[in-house]
């Protein structure tokens, strides 16, 4: 009888664990990552996902002996793939702000770049205060978007996009006088690629409340582990110089962490 009953509950204890889902060191961690934002990370003519923020998961996950699959899927809908356990970390660019922080455990920073104003090398316009009344575009739902609104909604008649390209086309097109963007972004994708027909209007923009403490990684703040794991492969490549090689192999100069 006590056989039969040790029986029946390590069934259903490995059942539960089954369904449960991750409950193996060696099942992969599935990580989500929007690949319109170069050089963060975007689709390399092969088809296979290429930039910053791959490379560092990928060296992360190695030095923690995580098996790691990252998945292409749109701005907005990652975080209700992170919210739905689809996908257990968001590895996009996001900026560390209190409001995330608030839901999500961001282990980081592991980049900071402040905000700026993408206008065309012809413009005319030479400064901030230039742009009044004009077009700005940004991505939507984007820690850019939330600044413009709050704080220059006023001044600014603020046109949202899916990304980044799509916004840079319509200020080509002149349907747009400026983009606001990040600067690590736009410098490398836009000025340092075509730096007859980009430039940046005023000085960078940093508010810690929207641009955030830097870049950061999101996880389930219910996943202690994991993100435990994360912030320890952070520090490791950060401490054996591989950060500092894919910050120069990606932004063209060795950034910060912090």
């Amino acid at each position: 009888m006590k056989t039969s009953s040790f029986k029946a509950m390590f069934a259903a204890v490995s059942f539960a664990t089954i369904v449960s889902g991750h409950a193996y060191a060696d099942d992969p961690v599935r990580i989500g990552t929007d690949a319109s934002n170069p050089p963060f990370a975007s689709v390399a003519a092969d088809g296979k996902l290429q930039g910053f923020d791959i490379d560092l998961v990928d060296a992360i996950c190695a030095a923690e002996k995580l098996t790691c699959e990252i998945q292409n899927m749109p701005w907005d809908g990652i975080f209700v793939a992170l919210d739905s356990g689809k996908i257990d970390v968001v590895a996009a660019g996001l900026n560390i702000t209190p409001e995330r922080q608030q839901k999500y455990a961001m282990p980081g920073p592991y980049l900071n770049s402040p905000f700026v104003f993408l206008a065309l090398a012809s413009s005319t316009l030479d400064s901030t205060e230039a742009l009044a009344g004009k077009n700005i575009g940004t991505v939507s739902a984007s820690a850019m978007e939330k600044y413009l609104n709050a704080k220059m909604d006023s001044k600014f008649q603020i046109s949202g996009y899916d990304s980044w390209d799509a916004a840079v086309l319509d200020l080509d097109a002149g349907r747009t006088d400026a983009v606001f963007g990040e600067l690590a972004a736009m410098q490398v994708t836009y000025v340092n690629a075509k730096p007859d027909q980009y430039r940046f209007i005023g000085e960078p923009i940093s508010d810690p409340t929207y641009s955030g403490a830097g870049k950061g990684l999101a996880v389930p703040k219910a996943n202690e582990a994991l993100s435990s794991k994360f912030d320890k492969g952070l520090a490791t490549v950060i401490a054996d110089g591989t950060h500092a090689q894919l910050t120069k192999k990606w932004f063209g100069v060795e950034m910060p962490a912090k």
